[in-house]
């Protein structure tokens, strides 16, 4: 049929019209795209997690309107294990006779090295229109507004501003994005040569502080193995002199004694651990039993805290400095 025309009264059912029919009215005053005066024009939000929220909005493509009338969440598909991907969350027009409806949906890239963005629909009764990209970095769980590259206002989805207008913000925007990236390569070599000599400055810093934490260990073996053996030497001989209770007394007052000195010398043998940043020290004795040094308050606070193989606490000692490295107090307590 070359030439139709309506809408006139039907008589008997000799007058009907369709939706392509109905819509068609619009040509000529609607150019497809996106109402920019309508909600937040489907703009897409970073909402924790994996979820992002569409905002309301309203749009005019392929002789069919679109509404949203309330924030839309979506759950985003999981991240790649070891490459990056890009996804597309689209506003969907399906004229397919089995569906017939215009959806909000996720498109999945394909994951690669270098990633590109997903080839959208755009042909037969079915077209994609972007709503936004979003980058998937590989073992991510959480998607970060600046993950997300809108994509309402571009020539992929322009705005309608008024009848017989649209306008892409890859035009408005041309001239800014051209100036930004210009600011952006003159500053990034100055931002990378900063973090490298902080890095080497702090790296510096943390192996000399562990080589001196180290060295003192090695002088507090020494000691420690000194101590140990006249202790031992002494506790024999008075072994041999007590007998019943008194001896009983006197084990216990041993036993704290023994725990006490633990907590401020620590072990005769086993093995250490360090914290990266030097502030925790793990010593494991060869019967299981653990003694972790915490310095925290700059350095000026250490709490030594004994557990026994089991895990349970035996016992904790509190040392506080001075500014000038002096001990100004030790607190011992006994579970």
């Amino acid at each position: 049929m070359s030439v139709s025309s309506g809408f006139f009264n039907s008589l008997n059912g000799d007058r009907k019209y369709n939706a392509a029919q109905m819509s068609a009215i619009f040509d000529g005053l609607i150019i497809d795209g996106v109402f920019a005066s309508i909600g937040t024009a489907f703009a897409v939000k970073a909402a924790g997690g994996l979820t992002v929220n569409v905002g309301i909005g309203k749009a005019w493509f392929d002789h069919t309107w679109t509404v949203n009338d309330s924030i839309l969440p979506m759950t985003a598909p999981e991240a790649e294990v070891l490459l990056d991907r890009i996804d597309a969350v689209v506003l969907e027009v399906n004229g397919m006779e089995s569906v017939r409806e215009n959806t909000i949906k996720f498109v999945k890239g394909n994951p690669s090295s270098a990633p590109s963005r997903p080839t959208l629909t755009n042909e037969g009764n079915v077209h994609q229109y972007p709503l936004c990209y979003i980058y998937r970095k590989y073992g991510t769980a959480v998607i970060n507004q600046a993950d997300i590259t809108p994509m309402v206002g571009t020539e992929s989805t322009p705005f309608v501003t008024g009848i017989l207008q649209t306008i892409s913000l890859d035009e408005l925007l041309g001239k800014w994005q051209d100036e930004l990236d210009r600011f952006t390569d003159a500053r990034s070599q100055e931002v990378d040569d900063w973090i490298a000599q902080e890095e080497s400055d702090f790296t510096a810093w943390f192996n000399k502080m562990k080589a001196d934490l180290q060295q003192e260990q090695t002088v507090l073996d020494q000691w420690i193995a000194s101590e140990q053996a006249d202790f031992l030497a002494w506790y024999n001989q008075m072994k041999d002199q007590l007998s019943g209770d008194v001896a009983g007394n006197l084990q216990l007052e041993i036993d704290k004694e023994e725990v006490k000195r633990i907590l401020l010398v620590g072990f005769e043998d086993g093995t250490k651990e360090f914290s990266d940043d030097g502030t925790v020290i793990t010593s494991t004795a060869s019967d299981g039993r653990t003694l972790t040094k915490t310095f925290s308050d700059g350095f000026l606070t250490m709490t030594n805290v004994l557990k026994s193989a089991a895990g349970a606490e035996v016992a904790r000692a509190v040392k506080t400095f001075d500014s000038d490295g002096k001990l100004i107090s030790t607190v011992v307590t006994y579970s």
